[in-house]
């Protein structure tokens, strides 16, 4: 009943892709037939699936000419992955530890919660000026350090915090230490929090790679590559880079949802 269940959803996902596909190809070309249009949007200046993919295809892989060069989507994508697991990898284990900290001891709560109160609010973009300034190189990875680590520290706080007390209670009349308690009570129960916390700040950790890309110029990245293309008007290989910034931000997300159904099995 359970797989049936699954085969039903992912059949719907399927065909939802589908049928925004073929409206997305027929409104542009009414659009550009002068059948149909919307005021306020150049539907016919969007490029069609059908050209999105073949400038998928075509900028797929590095190409040379003569003694330039331009490197294809693949090589973007790698170079920023790599600059969110790296700022991911610093903020895990710097997120981590503050938030079990600030959600066990009230002492530590009272003394960093303003400064997190505060700095949290303060969106990844708006730290864009300050990284140029301050890092010679690495900027990026400190937009996304700051990305993921304050969803990883709210989350790893309410983890904490919701950490059943009986249990606590339990673990201290057999005698157990403050340290134990944290190692094998508090952790592992606050953990599926953690890893929702590590889901949504590397969602917005690989949206603020793309922004920062563009902002920093970074010479490969998939923001500065989206930026680059929309310079050159190249707007087919532009939309193409979103599908795949899109994409791979998308199985991100279902890749740590599917391993926190795999070891994080005494969740429901």
């Amino acid at each position: 009943m359970k797989f049936e269940t699954g085969k039903r959803g992912l059949l719907i996902n399927i065909l939802s892709l589908i049928v925004f596909t073929l409206v997305w190809q027929i409104l542009v070309i009414l659009a550009r037939n002068d059948i149909f249009n919307i005021p306020f949007i150049r539907l016919r200046d969007i490029p069609t699936p059908v050209e999105t993919w073949y400038a998928l295809v075509g900028s797929m892989f590095t190409r040379i000419y003569g003694p330039s060069f331009t490197y294809g989507i693949i090589n973007h994508v790698y170079a920023s992955l790599v600059r969110v697991i790296e700022g991911g990898i610093i903020a895990f284990i710097i997120g981590v530890p503050v938030g079990i900290g600030v959600g066990y001891s009230k002492f530590l709560r009272n003394l960093f919660n303003p400064i997190i109160e505060i700095v949290r609010n303060m969106p990844p973009m708006a730290w864009i000026p300050l990284s140029i300034f301050i890092f010679v190189s690495g900027g990026s990875i400190f937009i996304v350090f700051i990305g993921v680590v304050f969803p990883i520290i709210l989350n790893t706080i309410q983890g904490v915090r919701s950490t059943d007390t009986r249990l606590i209670d339990a673990a201290k009349t057999l005698g157990a230490s403050e340290s134990m308690i944290v190692k094998k009570v508090v952790i592992p129960s606050a953990l599926p929090s953690i890893m929702t916390g590590l889901r949504i700040g590397l969602g917005v950790g690989w949206m603020a790679i793309v922004a920062a890309e563009m902002v920093i110029k970074s010479p490969v990245g998939l923001g500065y590559f989206i930026w680059n293309m929309g310079d050159l008007g190249r707007y087919s290989e532009m939309v193409a880079g979103m599908i795949v910034i899109g994409v791979i931000g998308y199985i991100m997300n279902i890749s740590i949802l599917l391993l926190q159904m795999r070891f994080i099995n005494w969740v429901d």
